[in-house]
């Protein structure tokens, strides 16, 4: 009996010694998710819709999508252009570090101070559904 009884003390504080270990995890806390300020991050999934407005302030485009890289950085952006009630639009890609992402109050606004619209209207469009490997 006394076997059994040292035997379940050890197991009991081996248990409680692997429930205090440190996760060694790639764990990251980001501090504006633990005390409510305001947030300094945006879902990849959120920009879709944004307008975007070039450098005269003008709406130029919509994001319909953010391209990421396999290793997870941004390839390109893709803004919506042109057409008419959805007649005649297209996609074409953009760099990431051709647009600002800004706080505008409580609103974020996307800007790209090196386009126009006649720019956007004017490049290669892109058909995003042969472009990525999975799409809804």
């Amino acid at each position: 009996m006394k076997t059994i009884t040292l035997t379940a003390a050890a197991a009991l504080i081996a248990a409680s010694a692997l429930a205090q270990a440190p996760i060694k995890a790639p764990i990251v806390v980001l501090p504006e998710a633990v005390d409510g300020t305001l947030p300094g991050y945006l879902f990849a999934g959120n920009l879709d819709d944004y307008d975007v407005y070039g450098a005269d302030g003008n709406k130029i485009g919509e994001i319909e999508d953010v391209l990421l890289n396999l290793d997870g950085t941004v390839a390109a952006v893709a803004i919506e252009v042109g057409g008419f009630l959805g007649i005649g639009e297209k996609d074409v890609l953009v760099d990431w570090t051709a647009l600002e992402v800004t706080r505008d109050g409580d609103d974020i606004r996307v800007t790209t101070p090196t386009l126009t619209r006649e720019v956007l209207e004017g490049a290669q469009s892109v058909d995003l559904d042969q472009l990525g490997l999975a799409r809804d």
